[in-house]
C-alpha cells in the first residue's frame, strides 16, 4: 500500500484557496500512484480558525468545499474539516472516495492548554472510527485519529489500543501540531511506542508553514509495528 502524506500549508479562512491546493495536491498524489491520500487536520479551513468558527456562513462554506472535494475524489482521501451535528460543532476527519463522503471521525481529545482552546468551539466525539477500504484487491481496516488523540497519556484512555482491539490494521492521525523545541523527538518517541506496543503501523500527517505566531513543522512520518 502506498500512502501519500500531503503536509500542505493552508491559510486560515481561505477556504477556496485551500480547496484548490488540496485538489491540486490530490491530483499529484494520484499521478504518483498513491493508494490512499492524507491531508492534515482542518486542512480545508486552516488552523487555528478561532472565532471564524462562530460564523454560520463560514461553516457552510467549509462544508460546501468538502462536498466539492468529495465529488472530485476517486481513490480514498482523508482530510480534516468541521461538522455540525445536533447543533454541536465537531473537529472531524472525513474519508472521501469515488465521489462520496463515505465516513467521518469526530476528534475525541480536545486540547485546552498553551496555544490551544478547542473546547471553546468544539464538542468532543465519543466513539472510535475504523473505515474499511478496498486497496489492491484487499480490504484494509484503517483507524482514524486527530492530533491530540495521539497524546492520550495525558488523559485516562488509550485510544490506539482501543483501535487495535477493535480490528484496526493501520492507524492514521491527521494533525495540526505547532513546533516547539524537542517536540519532534517527543512525537517520534510517542508514535514509536504506540506502534510497537499495539503491533500496528502508525501514520502521522501534520501541517507545515505558519499562521500568525504559530509555526507548523510538518515532519509527517510513518512507523511500522516493529
Amino acid at each position: 500500500m502506498k500512502i501519500a502524506l500531503c503536509q500542505i500549508n493552508p491559510t486560515v479562512g481561505a477556504i477556496n484557496q485551500n480547496k484548490k491546493i488540496i485538489l491540486e495536491t490530490y491530483s499529484q498524489a494520484i499521478d504518483l500512484e498513491a493508494d490512499v491520500i492524507v491531508f492534515p487536520e482542518l486542512a480545508i479551513i486552516g488552523y487555528p480558525p478561532q472565532d471564524l468558527l462562530l460564523r454560520d456562513r463560514f461553516i457552510i462554506n467549509a462544508q460546501n468545499a468538502l462536498n466539492e472535494i468529495a465529488q472530485e475524489s476517486t481513490i480514498p482521501v482523508i482530510l480534516g474539516n468541521t461538522l455540525i451535528e445536533h447543533n454541536k460543532l465537531y473537529n472531524c476527519a472525513f474519508i472521501c472516495e469515488n465521489g462520496e463522503i463515505v465516513s467521518h471521525y469526530k476528534k475525541r481529545l480536545l486540547p485546552t492548554y498553551d496555544v490551544f482552546d478547542e473546547d471553546r468551539y468544539f464538542a468532543a466525539g465519543n466513539k472510535h472510527c475504523i473505515v474499511e477500504l478496498a486497496i489492491d484487491g484487499k480490504n484494509t481496516k484503517i483507524g482514524l485519529q486527530i492530533c491530540e488523540d495521539l497524546w492520550d497519556k495525558n488523559y485516562s484512555c488509550d485510544l490506539a489500543k482501543e483501535l487495535k482491539e477493535s480490528g484496526a490494521e493501520i492507524i492514521i492521525n491527521i494533525s495540526a501540531s505547532p513546533y516547539r523545541v524537542d517536540k519532534l523527538l517527543d512525537r517520534c518517541e510517542l508514535i514509536q511506542t504506540k506502534a510497537k506496543d499495539n503491533s500496528i503501523p502508525y501514520i502521522y500527517c501534520n501541517l507545515v508553514g505558519a499562521q500568525d505566531e504559530l509555526i507548523f513543522d510538518g515532519q509527517s512520518l510513518a512507523y511500522n509495528e516493529n
